[in-house]
């Protein structure tokens, strides 16, 4: 039994390593399914910070769009992580990674198209 338990614990370990990505799975910008290959990242200064980036990039339309904003507002040298949390205001400590639909949409966020 405790075998099975130990497998059963690795296998979703490593399903969660293999499936991990993009905090979100619709494009902020435009609604439509996200592509791997166009992401970037987000800065906030903790874990319940990062719950609360994602649930906002979930969310989709207007609070999405308002988050990413507030983000790109901090991102002044055409960087993709901002400097300060865009939740609490505090020092950038991890990132969140946000997924988008096209270049055209990254872009519009990153400030490069």
């Amino acid at each position: 039994m405790k075998k099975i338990l130990i497998t059963l614990i690795s296998t979703i370990g490593i399903a969660g390593l293999l499936f991990a990505g993009a905090a979100n799975k619709n494009c902020p910008t435009s609604g439509k399914a996200i592509n791997a290959d166009k992401t970037a990242n987000i800065g906030v200064c903790c874990k319940n910070c990062a719950g609360k980036a994602t649930k906002a990039l979930e969310a989709g339309g207007k609070k999405a769009k308002a988050f990413l904003k507030k983000v790109a507002a901090d991102n002044k040298d055409g960087d993709t992580v901002n400097k300060n949390c865009p939740i609490s205001g505090k020092a950038v400590k991890t990132t969140v990674t946000v997924g988008f639909c096209c270049g055209n949409c990254l872009g519009k966020f990153t400030g490069k198209k």
